[in-house]
């Protein structure tokens, strides 16, 4: 399947909304990467609970790909219940990884990321994620003057 075909399929599944996360969920343990990336993209797009605790669970994944997409959707949706998961996702060995991590701790709002957004800030090598963490710091210190 060629990868236009599935970004399609993917977008198809996220405007069903809610009644396709159990099959997106289910799809996340398909033994192909591109099936668990687009998959943990479309959970990303549906506004369903049930949607933080798939993704949350996908930054495991053996694949950089789908760990990137499974904590930009949980930025996307803001799921409160993923900061010590994407608090760990900011020492990925992959750089996007943690860039995005970084936007989605930002994103989602709680200062309480803030100390691990901190130590990282002081051993992060890559000068993308470095921005990336000190904007999210910025967003939840303003947070908590508000």
């Amino acid at each position: 399947m060629d990868k236009q075909v599935r970004a399609s399929a993917a977008a198809d599944l996220a405007a069903i909304g809610s009644s396709a996360v159990a099959p997106l969920v289910t799809t996340l343990r398909d033994p192909r990467w591109e099936v668990r990336y687009r998959a943990a993209e479309a959970l990303g797009q549906i506004q369903d609970p049930r949607v933080c605790v798939a993704l949350a669970g996908t930054l495991e994944d053996p694949r950089d790909h789908v760990r990137y997409m499974a904590a930009k959707g949980l930025g996307l949706r803001r799921c409160p219940g993923a900061i010590a998961g994407l608090c760990r996702a900011l020492e990925d060995e992959n750089e996007y990884v943690r860039r995005i991590a970084a936007v989605s701790l930002g994103a989602i709002g709680d200062p309480g990321a803030i100390p691990s957004l901190k130590n990282r800030l002081t051993r992060e090598s890559s000068p993308t994620v470095h921005e990336a963490i000190i904007q999210a710091c910025r967003l939840l210190e303003e947070g908590q003057r508000t």
